[in-house]
C-alpha cells in the first residue's frame, strides 16, 4: 500500500529554517538553507532542501527523509492512520461495474493502479496534468489507495506516461468498445488542444478554437449515445482540417471496432468527400445543416409561414418539424427543418439586447464607425455626414425583422429513413452532453494547455485523461437523479464523500464515522452501501 501515514513534529527552530507556498491550493512547504554563496556577478544567492510540508491544522510539520538525515533524527513509526477513502473507493468501483477496470488489466496489467490513481486525482482534484510533484504527494497522503503498492513520484508518472504508446492504447480501445458499444448510435466531434511545445510532432498552427495564436493538436472523439461515454479518440496535426481528416478518421474507428453505426455530427464536416465516406463506413448518418447554406435557405422560405401547423408539432415537445426526400453530394436522405418557439423568444430577446446596446455606442461615437461599419450595417442604416465626419443612423426595421423571423430555426439531414423526427433530435442533442466532455478534458489538460515537450508523455497523458473522463462521465450518469433533486453537481457530490474517514490502528481498518444520510444516497445508485462497509470490515481485502 502506496499511501503515507500522517507523522507530526515540531518545526526546527533552526537558523534557515523557512516557508514557501506552492500548487493551486498555497499549501506551504518547510524549507531549509543548505548553501550560502555569490554568484559571478557578486550577488548573494543560497541552495535550499525541502524538508516537509506544514500541517494547517496542528501547525506542526509533516517531515519527509531529507528532515531526517540533516537532522539525525531516527524516523517515527506511527500506531495510528487516517485516510479519506469515499472517492477513491467509490471510483475504483465505478471502473469495475462499467467494466474499464477489466480492460485497462488486460491491457496494462500491474501499471492498471497507477493510471487508476492518477484518473481519480484528475478527477477529485481537477489539476492540469503537469502533475505537480505536492500536489501528488498531498492527494497520495490524504486518501487510501489499498491495491496501489507504489508511491507516485514524478519520476514514476513520467516512466508511465512514455510507456503508454500506440499499440496499448489501440489495444485497450478494442476492449473498451466491445464492452461499451451495446447500440449502435455513436456521436463524433473534434476539439483543439492549444500547447507551448516546439517538440511534439502534432502539434502545428491551424484553425484555433479558443482563437488562441498558438499552435494546437487536434482530438476527434467518439462518444456512445446510450451511456455518454468516451468510446475512442484520435490525436492527429493541428494543420489539417476535420473535414480532410474524416477519411482516414473513420476506418481507425472501425478497426477498433465502430464500424457499421449510427454516426451523429455537427455541420463542420458538409462536403462531398465526407459524405461519401460517412455513407460506405456508417449504417446511417445525421448531421446539421448550417442555416447560411442555400438548401437551408430555400427550406425555411418554403415552410416558414406553415411550420406552426399543428400537424407538424412533435409529440411530447413543443416544437415543430417538417421534412422532404433530399439528396446532397449525391447521397440520398431526408432534410428536417425544425422550429423551437422558445428559442425564438429567447433569440429574439437577445437579438433586442444586442440592437440597443450596439445603439447606445453609436451615440457614443463622434466620427463615422468606419473599422466597425460591417459589424452595426447588419442592423443599422448609417450615413455620413457630407460637412465633416460625423454621422447619423436609424435602425433598418426591414433587415431586424428578417433577422427575427428566422430565430429558432435549425435544419439536420440524415440518411436514417426510419427514424421520426423526434427520434433523429433527440439523438443530435445527445452531442450536448458528450460535447461537455470536451470541456473537461480541457480543463484536465491545464486549460486546454500541453505543457509537456515529449510526445510519448503528451500521448500518456491523454490517455490517462481520457479514462478520468470515462469514469467521470458514468457517475454523473448514475447520480443525475441525486444532482438534480438536490440541486447539486458532482464536486458537491464528491465533497461529501471527502468525509468517509477510514482509520487504521493495529493492523486493522474501521470507519472514523458511521455513513451521512448523503453519503448513503450518494453511494445508494451503485449499490455501494453495504459493499464499502464489508470490505472496510474485512480489512479492504
Amino acid at each position: 500500500m502506496a499511501n503515507q501515514s500522517k507523522i507530526l513534529v515540531d518545526i526546527p527552530a533552526d537558523k534557515g529554517v523557512h516557508l514557501k507556498s506552492a500548487g493551486q491550493k498555497g499549501e506551504k512547504y518547510v524549507y531549509k538553507y543548505t548553501r550560502y554563496f555569490r554568484n559571478a556577478s557578486g550577488e548573494p544567492r543560497n541552495e535550499a532542501k525541502l524538508i516537509g510540508k506544514l500541517d494547517a491544522d496542528s501547525g506542526r510539520m509533516i517531515p519527509n527523509q531529507n528532515y531526517y538525515k540533516m537532522f539525525n533524527v531516527t524516523p517515527e513509526t506511527p500506531d495510528l492512520s487516517v485516510w479519506n477513502y469515499g472517492l477513491t473507493y467509490l471510483i475504483r468501483k465505478s471502473g469495475q461495474d462499467m467494466g474499464l477496470l477489466d480492460c485497462l488489466q488486460k491491457t496494462f496489467g500491474a501499471q492498471t493502479e497507477e493510471i487508476l490513481a492518477l484518473a481519480s486525482f484528475i478527477i477529485r482534484e481537477n489539476q492540469a496534468m503537469a502533475m505537480a510533484m505536492d500536489s501528488l504527494d498531498g492527494f497520495q497522503e490524504r486518501n487510501l489507495l489499498p491495491e496501489l503498492d507504489k508511491p507516485l513520484t514524478s519520476q514514476s508518472c513520467s516512466r508511465l506516461f512514455k510507456s503508454i504508446n500506440s499499440t496499448k492504447t489501440h489495444n485497450f480501445f478494442k476492449r473498451w468498445a466491445k464492452v461499451t458499444l451495446n447500440k449502435d448510435t455513436v456521436c463524433y466531434d473534434i476539439t483543439s488542444v492549444s500547447s507551448y511545445s516546439k517538440y511534439i510532432t502534432d502539434v502545428e498552427n491551424g484553425y484555433n478554437r479558443d482563437h488562441e495564436d498558438l499552435p494546437q493538436l487536434n482530438l476527434g472523439m467518439f462518444c456512445c449515445e446510450t451511456s455518454n461515454l468516451p468510446l475512442y479518440y484520435i490525436r492527429y496535426n493541428g494543420s489539417i482540417t476535420d473535414k480532410s481528416n474524416l477519411s482516414y478518421v473513420l476506418p481507425n474507428a472501425s478497426s477498433v471496432g465502430i464500424k457499421n453505426v449510427k454516426l451523429i455530427l455537427d455541420g463542420g464536416f458538409i462536403n462531398e468527400e465526407c459524405f461519401v465516406h460517412l455513407n460506405k463506413l456508417c449504417k446511417t448518418f445525421t448531421i446539421g445543416i448550417p442555416s447560411h447554406l442555400d438548401i437551408s435557405k430555400e427550406m425555411i422560405k418554403e415552410n416558414i409561414d406553415n411550420i406552426t401547423s399543428f400537424t407538424n408539432k412533435l409529440f411530447w415537445q413543443e416544437m415543430f418539424c417538417v421534412q422532404k426526400p433530399t439528396s446532397i453530394h449525391g447521397i440520398s436522405g431526408k432534410l428536417m427543418l425544425f422550429f423551437d418557439p422558445q428559442s425564438h423568444l429567447r433569440l429574439c430577446s437577445e437579438l433586442s439586447e444586442r440592437i440597443e446596446r450596439l445603439a447606445s455606442e453609436l451615440l457614443a461615437l463622434k466620427q463615422y464607425p468606419v473599422s466597425k461599419l460591417k459589424e452595426y450595417s447588419k442592423y443599422f442604416i448609417i450615413t455620413k455626414n457630407d460637412e465633416d465626419n460625423g454621422f447619423t443612423f436609424r435602425v433598418d426595421n426591414d433587415a431586424v425583422d428578417q433577422l427575427r423571423r428566422v430565430k429558432g430555426f435549425f435544419l439536420l439531414f440524415s440518411t436514417d429513413m426510419t427514424a421520426t423526427p423526434g427520434d433523429s433530435l433527440y439523438y443530435y442533442r445527445t452531442k450536448d452532453s458528450y460535447e461537455k466532455l470536451f470541456d473537461q478534458i480541457e480543463v484536465d489538460l491545464g486549460g486546454g494547455r500541453i505543457r509537456a515537450h515529449d510526445p510519448r508523455a503528451t500521448e500518456g497523458k491523454v490517455f490517462v485523461t481520457f479514462i478520468a473522463l470515462a469514469i467521470r462521465a458514468y457517475m454523473l450518469g448514475k447520480l443525475k437523479k441525486y444532482l438534480i433533486a438536490n440541486s447539486s453537481s458532482l464536486n458537491n457530490a464528491l465533497n461529501k464523500l471527502e468525509s468517509v474517514i477510514v482509520i487504521k490502528s493495529k493492523g486493522e481498518y474501521s470507519f472514523a464515522k458511521a455513513l451521512t444520510k448523503q453519503q448513503k444516497e450518494i453511494l445508494e445508485p451503485f449499490n455501494a452501501v453495504e459493499d464499502i462497509k464489508s470490505k472496510v470490515n474485512s480489512c479492504l481485502r
